[in-house]
């Protein structure tokens, strides 16, 4: 397959206020340039292009514009498109208004209830208009960047960081939320907004990159030239955005104490949320040599990199918290920092407990140390990642990684060349040990005080303060505008909202660059397998892929499991935790994890649930009845060519040999952590719940899926929680049965899947039959019987899963209640029956309405950060769903609502108009998701191994993307009108509960799960 193009432009962009003006810019300025008029170039990219990478990141010192494609036209279509858009974008000139109202903040008018979070009946903004002569309406605040931020800063963790980071950096420009705070965001003017892209956005203030062939550097230097050489050099805007660095001044460490947001309990009282602490360090004052910064990065691979960590495993074993945070190491700004801290913490009396038991563990690791086997396995580690490279995409890690020595007029290549500093540290290790690191830690950690000490507490009044303050500013900016004034605001809204109506015309549209149906690839890309049953006489499929890969051998081993009962299956994540975390009968977790860090990549289990396609159904993408799936159990891992067998050795032990009776700490610890995690994933990416939740009550597959990672998980791991405390041996005697039962069955549900290089293949064949036929255990007296073949027969859990998931009133309307200031809304239903035909055309049509109606209508006018359809022909079941949205969930609904009306209206005049033209360009947008982009060797031959385990065959693939590229106006109908009547559709939306009252005051019904008091 083709490698992918990048191209990449960066300014350094010095915050000078919490207004958020580098994020809006970044936002703002694809909002239409100079070449390319059109109102939203970027989201015709989206809708139209072979993309494998297309964004825009704003960092806390520069804004980001990296686009990649494997297609040569397409990505010089990209290349330009952000060429124009950074250094001619119509957001700072006078035409361009409306796009810091659109992207940033506006005033919105609030429904007569006054509510800010109120739209109106067509889930558009409310109306403009005053009940009587002279009185105003309320105004609220609106805007994609504006609800964004909302998001993040309802995130306790996202808010955390930007405390703490303001808090350490009192004096340079890190101070400022670059982001922007939503208390702060609606004080950007626009002569600011202008000012700041004027001061920043020069070619003598960008870095630009470019990865691809010889004529792809060229072409990029010379189109660069174009756009750069006529502004001409302007070294003051290089000088104006220098970072400038902040010295260690603390006396002593900063403590400080905020609320964060979290739902009330049923009885009205004080949540039982944790509290969270979190100790941040200033690590350099200067530039830290390439040797330092290595072993900064190994030092923390030592402290927290592993389960097995000291200070990652005695922060966990003291029980004071649930959840490690704070991410230890983060380098990517001109200074680094070390952040450690739990959250979860129960009492607020063990805050301070928690604060020493941080410190005198450093105490402790500066005075005894580190032993060589910790610093060996971390070492390897580390070096290993740095050899393997990244993935598929290649030249965006390497031009985001140039950009941390870069950004700041250092040269690129000092965050890309390791070997001299490797083995400098090396060679210090080799001369002083432990020393090195024991010497780091006392320097830069215990004798700093230039520290943070940040502790948040729960507060259930907080939300709803907030959103009256939110309410309260809005007021006030109100109250002191005059008439005219008042009247400009009105008459703005309305001229936006036509704006945002109005079709673009035919010569706008045709300036956005095209590619043509000739310039697709007319097969799906495929990657190489091999299957061989019953290798080296074992009983076991041995599967192969033959791909470049560095001398690294990728090595799965997967397991049936479908023998264990549907009742057990709650016991898998503490069955995965210890396969991963724990130790074996001869080695302690410490020492067996730094044994498998010495010798490998890492090794990891994880559990699979892979729909099948039953027996006799052909190559045609059909319905699928959501019975017939495989449940494997893998453990995967990586070497070199010359580690195989050891790699085997430890994939032996993690089968075999894992101490269960001595690990009820491990046990304890990950559950915990798995428990804290979802809660809090939930709140920040409650989007994702939102689709499972609804694709789980349409499919009893799909239910399983939402049972072991969905919301439904909550409860689940709670109950195991309980379970385990209150009966340990019995908790174990579960396990082992479980791993016995796993490990004696029939070799035939088994499989041993390798992809490397034919050097790496090939030298791996000897210690790959030594393990399947010495190292697994052989079936001995009664022979198991034969694995069912799934295809044909329904899988065990479905029936028990069937019976758990109609006892719920599986398809219900219900609300997930967290503390947040925006909302996820998602609605659902099914549009296919089981069995019945799904064309290709189906995935270029839910293509269409995400980039279309729902990028238009649901984020740029109503102001949702993200806003998506989905729709999958496994289960036949659509959604639709936003993230980060700012409305009331019942005006978003409403917009769902006009979703296939607008498909219809579509297809007697927009998909009709221009030969077709909005059609293909749907369908090289969904040809452009199909193939993705190069894909690592590792990635590679996974892909090709879940496809076969699916049954999926590249004649089923060359269908469907033959359906794709033949789509028509009919499939768009056809689609439309399923989703018109769409069957049992239901609603899932993550919330506060001051939204659930809000829609129980107007009538909807709802089945609320408070996610945060599980």
């Amino acid at each position: 397959p083709k490698p992918d193009k990048v191209f990449g432009v960066a300014f350094r962009t010095k915050p000078e206020s919490s207004t958020g003006v580098p994020h809006i810019l970044e936002h703002s300025v694809l909002c239409g340039s100079q070449k390319y008029p059109s109102r939203d170039p970027f989201a015709y990219l989206l809708k139209g292009s072979l993309q494998t990478f297309l964004n825009a990141m704003t960092y806390p010192d520069r804004t980001v514009y990296p686009v990649a494609s494997r297609n040569r036209a397409d990505f010089r279509n990209l290349m330009d498109v952000y060429l124009d858009a950074v250094f001619h974008p119509r957001a700072v000139e006078d035409e361009g208004w409306w796009v810091l109202r659109q992207e940033g903040w506006r005033y919105d008018v609030a429904d007569s209830d006054d509510d800010p979070n109120n739209n109106d009946d067509d889930g558009n903004e409310g109306e403009w208009t005053a009940t009587s002569p002279g009185e105003r309406v309320p105004f609220v605040y609106k805007g994609v960047v504006y609800s964004e931020m909302k998001g993040a800063y309802s995130d306790p963790e996202d808010y955390m960081d930007r405390v703490t980071q303001s808090l350490l950096f009192p004096d340079n420009a890190y101070f400022y939320d670059s982001g922007g705070d939503p208390a702060v965001i609606p004080t950007l003017t626009r002569e600011e907004f202008v000012a700041f892209y004027k001061k920043y956005y020069h070619p003598t203030n960008a870095r630009l990159f470019v990865a691809g062939d010889e004529s792809d550097v060229y072409h990029a230097l010379s189109a660069a030239d174009h756009y750069m050489t006529p502004m001409g050099y302007n070294p003051e805007s290089r000088k104006d955005s220098v970072i400038s660095y902040q010295q260690r001044k603390f006396s002593k460490p900063l403590s400080q104490r905020k609320p964060f947001a979290v739902a009330p309990s049923d009885d009205g009282n004080e949540s039982s949320e944790g509290f969270m602490l979190c100790i941040t360090w200033l690590l350099n004052t200067q530039p830290l040599s390439p040797m330092m910064e290595l072993a900064w990065v190994v030092l923390d691979e030592l402290l927290l990199g592993k389960s097995t960590s000291p200070l990652d495993k005695i922060l966990r074993d003291s029980g004071l918290g649930e959840e490690l945070i704070g991410g230890g190491l983060d380098n990517e700004l001109l200074q680094s920092t070390f952040a450690v801290g739990m959250r979860g913490v129960k009492n607020r009396e063990d805050i301070g407990t928690l604060e020493e038991l941080i410190l005198n563990t450093l105490h402790d690791l500066d005075s005894n140390g580190f032993t060589e086997d910790d610093i060996a396995s971390s070492l390897n580690t580390i070096e290993f990642s740095l050899r393997e490279g990244g993935g598929g995409l290649r030249g965006m890690e390497v031009f985001l990684g140039a950009l941390t020595k870069w950004n700041y007029d250092l040269s690129p290549k000092d965050a890309l060349v390791y070997e001299d500093a490797l083995k400098e540290l090396k060679d210090e290790i080799e001369r002083t040990g432990s020393n090195t690191f024991q010497q780091m830690i006392r320097d830069f950690l215990l004798t700093n005080n230039h520290r943070v000490i940040l502790e948040l507490y729960p507060s259930t009044t907080l939300e709803a303060e907030k959103l009256q303050d939110e309410k309260i500013q809005a007021k006030r900016a109100q109250s002191k505008m005059n008439d005219k004034e008042y009247e400009n605001v009105i008459e703005e809204g309305k001229t936006l909202k036509k704006l945002q109506a109005e079709e673009e015309s035919s010569e706008v549209i045709a300036s956005n660059p095209r590619l043509s149906i000739s310039d697709i690839d007319k097969s799906p890309i495929e990657y190489p397998i091999e299957v061989e049953e019953d290798a080296f006489g074992s009983g076991i499929r041995l599967i192969t892929h033959e791909v470049a890969s560095s001398g690294i051998a990728y090595v799965n081993f997967g397991m049936d499991v479908s023998m264990i009962p549907y009742e057990d299956i709650e016991l898998f994540p503490a069955l995965i935790s210890l396969m991963n975390e724990a130790g074996t009968s001869d080695m302690s977790d410490s020492e067996f994890r730094n044994y498998i860090g010495k010798v490998s990549g890492g090794v990891d289990a994880s559990l699979q649930i892979i729909s099948v396609k039953p027996t006799g159904w052909d190559d045609e993408s059909k319905v699928l009845p959501g019975v017939n799936m495989l449940t494997m159990l893998f453990v995967g891992g990586k070497c070199t060519s010359d580690k195989i067998s050891d790699l085997f050795d430890i994939f032996q032990k993690v089968l075999e040999d894992i101490d269960f009776e001595n690990s009820h700490d491990i046990v304890r610890n990950a559950l915990k952590s798995k428990l804290s995690s979802t809660k809090s994933s939930i709140a920040s990416r409650g989007h994702s719940f939102v689709n499972t939740r609804i694709r789980g009550r349409y499919s009893v597959r799909n239910y399983v899926d939402e049972k072991l990672y969905g919301v439904t998980r909550l409860p689940d791991l709670s109950a195991l929680l309980d379970s385990f405390e209150s009966d340990w041996s019995g908790f174990v005697h579960r396990l082992t049965n479980m791993r016995k039962a796993i490990l004696n069955a029939n070799r035939d549900g088994m499989l041993l899947d390798i992809t490397g290089d034919g050097v790496v293949l090939d030298g791996a064949m000897e210690s790959a039959k030594v393990f399947l036929m010495d190292r697994l255990p052989l079936d001995v007296g009664k022979k198991p019987p034969p694995t069912p073949d799934f295809r044909s027969v329904p899988h065990p859990w479905i029936d028990a899963a069937r019976k758990d998931m109609n006892a719920k009133d599986a398809v219900q309307d219900e609300g997930i209640v967290v503390s947040t200031q925006v909302a996820y809304v998602g609605q659902g239903g099914r549009i296919y029956d089981v069995g019945e035909k799904v064309s290709g055309s189906t995935s270029v049509v839910s293509h269409y309405l995400t980039t279309g109606y729902m990028w238009d209508t649901v984020r740029a006018k109503m102001g949702a950060y993200g806003a998506y359809s989905s729709f999958s022909s496994s289960d036949g079941v659509v959604t639709l769903y936003t993230y980060r949205d700012p409305n009331s969930p019942d005006d978003t609904l409403k917009a769902f609502d006009g979703a296939a009306d607008d498909i219809l209206t579509a297809t007697s005049s927009a998909l009709i108009q221009d030969n077709n033209a909005a059609i293909t360009t749907a369908v090289i947008g969904t040809i452009g998701s199909l193939d993705g982009s190069a894909k690592s060797a590792e990635s590679a031959g996974w892909t090709a191994l879940i496809r076969w385990l699916r049954g999926e065959s590249a004649k089923s693939r060359q269908r469907w993307r033959d359906e794709v590229l033949n789509t028509k106006v009919d499939d768009f109908t056809d689609f439309a009108n399923r989703l018109k009547s769409w069957r049992k559709s239901s609603i899932a939306i993550v919330a506060s509960q001051s939204a659930f009252d809000d829609l129980s005051s107007k009538g909807m019904k709802l089945s609320l799960v408070k996610a945060q008091r599980i």
